[in-house]
Parts: structure tokens; sequence; C-alpha cells
């Protein structure tokens, strides 16, 4: 299987869609709010890689990495990286993925995330997340080619080398998923935890949000809202309201994004109504309930339409 919709892989097959197109799939399937998209398997990359010779090179690259030496794992990293852009996907699998992006677009092509899902992301015993990378605001057919293939030059980032070093992974079965969504052209966005990441309270749920695009809350860049809520009344037990100078938008080519300043109107404004805070309460209980443990939720606001765009177990508790 190289393509699978959202919807269509279970939680437990890391092994086809990695922990993020696993989680997403399976928030599908409990008819949580999500946005379409798809999913290039784990094994296309596999098969890739194997088909153009690749997967003996890096075997040869790796060999000759000092791993306690950033230059050398910089070198090493950037070579494999290389070789990954440098060869086109197999035609078969740019079929399938052209004919599932036009399903997800309709007639016109609209703006996607595509996002790296490795196979072993999201495990409590060694958790990857954030070491693969996310390209927001892709769009068109040979862009998406294009990301693809930076997706899985990121498995070899050399953090992530270092990393999987470190944690006893054998390279050889090391591989990586891509989810190719729709875009949700977000005016509020942010993350939703369903138990109270610092105190470890698990009947409090805390949300952080901004105005624009959610990466401006998972990469630091402005300081959120924060919202400390009783997880069982839903009443909000405490509200900060940050001053938010900037925000992320989409560019104006809708391709890619760009920092912007929040009109002066908006900085010291709550970015959540009463009822919005009461809806994500709702779905993220939901969504706790569904996969049995803690969720570290990104979720979206457009046009008053509530969307979770990934979830992934809370490991630090």
């Amino acid at each position: 299987m190289d393509i699978a919709y959202l919807g269509e892989i279970s939680r437990d097959r890391l092994d086809l869609g990695g922990g993020k197109g696993a989680s997403l799939s399976e928030m599908v399937r409990a008819g949580l709010p999500v946005p379409p998209g798809f999913v290039v398997c784990a094994g296309a990359f596999t098969r890739a890689m194997s088909a153009t010779g690749i997967s003996d090179q890096i075997a040869v690259v790796l060999d000759k990495v000092d791993y306690e030496n950033n230059d050398s794992l910089n070198k090493v990293s950037g070579e494999i990286k290389e070789l990954i852009r440098s060869k086109p996907l197999p035609p078969s699998l740019v079929q399938e993925i052209e004919s599932a992006y036009e399903k997800i677009s309709g007639e016109n092509p609209v703006p996607v995330a595509v996002r790296s899902s490795a196979t072993c992301e999201d495990l409590s015993e060694a958790s990857f997340a954030g070491q693969q990378e996310t390209f927001l605001y892709v769009l068109g057919k040979e862009d998406v080619h294009k990301y693809i293939r930076e997706c899985w030059a990121s498995l070899y980032n050399a953090r992530a080398i270092f990393y999987r070093k470190q944690k006893g992974f054998d390279e050889a079965q090391i591989s990586i998923a891509v989810v190719i969504q729709k875009m949700v052209n977000s005016e509020r966005a942010g993350v939703l935890f369903t138990v109270n990441p610092v105190t470890k309270d698990t009947e409090s749920m805390v949300i952080e949000g901004t105005w624009g695009l959610g990466e401006a809350v998972v990469s630091g860049f402005i300081t959120p809202d924060f919202y400390l809520i009783d997880k069982t009344s839903g009443d909000t037990q405490y509200v900060q309201v940050s001053k938010k100078d900037m925000m992320i938008v989409p560019n104006a080519a809708q391709k890619g994004t760009v920092k912007k300043e929040v009109p002066v109107e908006k900085r010291e404004k709550q970015v959540l109504a009463d009822s919005e805070i009461l809806q994500l309460v709702g779905l993220g209980k939901k969504l706790e309930e569904y996969m049995g443990c803690p969720q570290d939720i990104e979720w979206a606001i457009e046009a008053g339409k509530v969307y979770l765009l990934q979830s992934r177990a809370i490991t630090t508790l």
C-alpha cells in the first residue's frame, strides 16, 4: 500500500502511516473534525529508496559517520539529503499521489500541509516528535512532489541520526510516511493539553491560542493566550490574555507562510470565546477517552468551525 486516505489506517499501524498519519487516521475514524487528507505510506519510501539504490548508498555513508562529532554528523546528513532530493519519485507513485491530491482538491489545486510522519515518531519510549519537517501552504502537484522528498530527506537530519543512534534504533529498519492534508485557513489556532502539562493535574485542561496559524504557538514565536479549564465542569478557572504583536499567516501567493503584525485592536484581545473553549474541551475529552490516554492536540478555527490538526500522546507525565 503506497497511498491511504485518512480514516483507512488504524492507530496501531505506525508501520504504514507513522505516528502522525496513524493518529490522524484514527481521529477521522472517531468522527472528529479533521481536515481531509491522505498518507504516502512508509512502504513507498522504503521501495523508492531500494529501487533507486539510495538505501545502499545511505548505509555506506552512515558507516563512516562519527556520532560524537557535529561536523561529521552534519556532513553525512547533507550528503544523504542530497541523494534523496536528486532522485524523482517513481512514476507509479506520482500517479497515485496526483490522483489523491485531486480528490481532496476538487477542480482547482488547494494549499496543503505536507507533514513528515516517522514510523518511530510518537512512541512513548522514544519520542521523536519534532525531529522531522512540516511544510505549510504547499500548492500544486509539483510542489507536493518536491516537499514529499524534503520530508523523506528530513529523516536524516543530523539530530535525528544522532538520536536514533543513542536509542539503539537499527537504521535499516527506519522509515517515514508523509501526511498531505488540506490547509485550514485559520483565523485563530493553538494547542490543547487534556491534562495540565506543568502540574500533571489530570482534572485540568490547558488551552493556548493566538491569531493566525498555530505554528506561532508550537514554535514558541509568540506568547499565546492561556486558559486553565476544569475538565469535569468545563469552567474556566484562569485566563491570561497576552499581548500578541505578531502572527503567522499564508503569504499572498498562497505558498508558504509569512510573519505579519497583528492589527492593533486585536493585540490584547482574548482569542477564544467561552463557547469555543467549551467546544474545544468537549473535543479534547472525546479524543482522550477514545485514545485511552492524555493528548497534546493542535487545533485551528476557520469561519467559526473548529478543526483538530493533529494529536499525540503526552509522554511526560
